[in-house]
């Protein structure tokens, strides 16, 4: 049975009022999630914060380490933030557990009770590593309270990649930078490494697993000088591993040229001129053959569009 060990990034109500009052929801979800699994799913779950935030932890996680650095420490800003490194909770994690499959969510980031369950199912299926898209549920939710109404929403898509699971040996091989959470760009170096290293990497953007409070698409996380900060993190990242990006691994690389390049084009997680080089090297190979769509009769997709756009309430 694969062992899983699951990391997140609590913060104190000073350091982000907002964030403070939606972890309550989250830690009530992952003790659920946790309790859901019992007996079918082995996991842990860590919390890793700075020595210096006051809350409190449910009893189910596991408390590890403070942090000891922020993103202030190893750069200028304006304004100093307390802002951790991506890179400084992962290593805290691999360090602390000798789990099969390591997980690192966002903070905002509530689980479905089967997460843990659906996870495993996918290790058994074959997927070394994973990310998981969220669904998107109203603000009107602001109490762990309300959970089994939050469980209840279908929520809507996002294009945001904040859940990622992948095995433990992977994370020997992984490039990261110093890109800091809570900034634009975070968590696209545990994307691009997971796509690079991993042997069969998958994104899941269609499963009812994870859960985000707020529809918004887009937000302006962080100013100028902290937003230049992680861009260029994200360029060094993206040059140290474009030896080891094969396009035809990514999501999107086994469309037509066409739709992939459109789909790497549009999507900002995607460092576009890299993602072409690299597709330019791929010219000639084989790639796996895309997932066909099953046949629809022409009334079928006349409802599932109708249904889709047409509000019914």
């Amino acid at each position: 049975m694969a062992t899983f060990a699951h990391i997140i990034n609590p913060v104190s109500a000073n350091e982000n009022a907002e964030l403070y009052r939606v972890q309550q929801i989250t830690f009530r979800s992952f003790v659920k999630a946790k309790d859901y699994a019992k007996g079918k799913v082995d996991v842990k779950i860590y919390t890793t914060q700075f020595k210096d935030s006051k809350f409190e932890i449910p009893s189910d996680f596991i408390i590890s380490k403070d942090l000891t650095r922020s993103v202030s420490d190893i750069a200028n800003f304006n304004i100093p933030r307390k802002l951790p490194l991506i890179k400084d909770v992962l290593d805290i994690l691999y360090e602390l557990s000798d789990a099969d499959y390591l997980i690192y969510s966002n903070l905002d980031i509530s689980l479905m009770p089967h997460f843990y369950c659906a996870v495993n199912d996918y290790v058994n299926i074959g997927y070394d590593a994973f990310v998981i898209n969220r669904r998107r549920v109203s603000k009107k939710y602001n109490s762990a309270d309300q959970l089994d109404l939050i469980y209840s929403e279908i929520g809507g898509v996002h294009t945001g990649y904040d859940t990622f699971v992948f095995k433990r040996s992977l994370y020997k091989k992984f490039i990261m930078k110093n890109l800091c959470l809570g900034i634009p760009k975070a968590c696209n170096d545990l994307f691009y490494n997971i796509f690079c290293f991993a042997e069969n990497p998958r994104l899941f953007t269609d499963k009812h697993l994870t859960i985000h409070i707020g529809m918004e698409l887009y937000k302006e996380w962080g100013t100028a000088d902290y937003n230049a900060h992680n861009d260029k993190e994200f360029k060094l990242l993206v040059n140290e591993l474009a030896p080891f990006i094969d396009s035809s691994k990514f999501p999107g690389g086994d469309l037509n040229i066409f739709f992939r390049h459109f789909k790497w084009l549009m999507n900002p997680t995607f460092h576009y001129p890299t993602m072409l080089k690299a597709d330019l090297k791929q010219l000639g190979k084989k790639k796996k053959k895309a997932e066909g769509r099953p046949h629809q009769s022409f009334k079928q997709r006349y409802l599932e569009w109708l249904i889709k756009y047409i509000n019914f309430d």
